[in-house]
């Protein structure tokens, strides 16, 4: 529940967090050299630095993105190829294959904690975005974010904490020592806030316990709300736990204000892409930056909050 009463989509902070010491006996916090950011983007800058990538570089990028990631890409002076996503969210291989052969690094994100795509047989560099999946697992059981040569995360989205991202990367490459400049200002709120969120998990079990309780929030959902999902999105793929329900809403706005007085507070899913992006080339997307919103299935929701969420999507969402 949020401050104002509401059933929102990220969870509060527990307040075990405040006396427990964290652990770092889980992925990513069980990997030497993870660096702490204020945001996600810092975590994108950090790991692009540490693989050599700036101006002269070229990056792949999918085309459906939240808007930020590409940002930090693009003022690090890399030149940026989008591949294809399609208006069910399914990256296009064979466009995806055509991008990394011509890139020096491929970038590939996980919408709402779900698996990414395959890395094409020839990229050279990858890049993994899991700021949505910092408790799920590939089809293989592999962390997101395991697999790259880099990874993003931004373990506010699932902590319950106001900001902080962090920055990962392989032994074959080197962050940028930024820990010994004293933390002042937002980083020092970052460091923080991220120290006090991860306390509040601090063991393997209690993540299991997470993952396995925002899974059977999800399956819940997907019984009334299937058909409001994208294809990929209305099954649950072992090892995923999501972030949230995507859902597709013909009138989003006015979608978010009914859920809103029945005591759910949706989000909107990044509704507006980068501006370096050609919208009338990938204007299959558009549909869903004007209609996908978040419905909440967090870990720290009760079977009754669930309930809620659930009978106030149907009566908004399909009428």
């Amino acid at each position: 529940m949020s401050a104002d009463g509401h059933i929102g989509v990220y969870p509060p902070l527990a307040p075990a967090s405040l006396w427990r010491r964290a652990r770092h006996d889980w992925f990513p916090l069980d990997r030497p050299g993870l660096r702490l950011t204020h945001l996600g983007r810092g975590a994108v800058w950090l790991a692009l630095e540490a693989l050599g990538l700036g101006r002269g570089s070229r990056l792949a990028m999918p085309a459906y993105h939240c808007g930020s990631e590409v940002e930090a890409a693009h003022l690090a002076g890399v030149e940026i190829d989008f591949y294809r996503v399609d208006g069910q969210l399914r990256v296009d291989a064979d466009d995806l294959a055509r991008a990394a052969a011509g890139a020096d690094a491929v970038y590939l994100i996980s919408h709402f904690g779900f698996p990414m795509a395959e890395v094409p047989g020839d990229a050279r560099l990858v890049i993994e975005d899991a700021a949505h999946g910092l408790f799920s697992a590939d089809p293989a059981g592999r962390p997101l974010g395991s697999r790259g040569d880099a990874a993003v995360f931004a373990p506010r989205k699932s902590l319950g904490v106001p900001d902080g991202g962090a920055a990962l990367v392989g032994r074959s490459h080197a962050l940028r020592d930024v820990d010994r400049r004293p933390a002042r200002g937002a980083m020092l709120r970052s460091a923080a806030s991220l120290t006090a969120g991860w306390a509040a998990l601090s063991r393997v079990p209690q993540v299991r316990r997470a993952a396995a309780g925002r899974r059977r929030h999800y399956a819940a959902l997907l019984g009334d709300l299937a058909e409001l999902a994208p294809e990929p999105y209305r099954s649950l793929p072992d090892g995923v736990a999501p972030l949230y329900f995507p859902a597709l809403a013909a009138d989003r706005d006015r979608a978010i204000v009914r859920l809103l007085e029945r005591g759910v507070r949706a989000l909107e899913i990044w509704p507006v892409p980068h501006p370096i992006l050609d919208r009338r080339r990938h204007a299959e997307l558009e549909p869903l930056r004007a209609g996908l919103l978040a419905l909440p299935v967090h870990h720290s929701l009760a079977d009754w909050h669930v309930e809620r969420v659930r009978e106030a999507a149907r009566k908004v969402l399909l009428g």
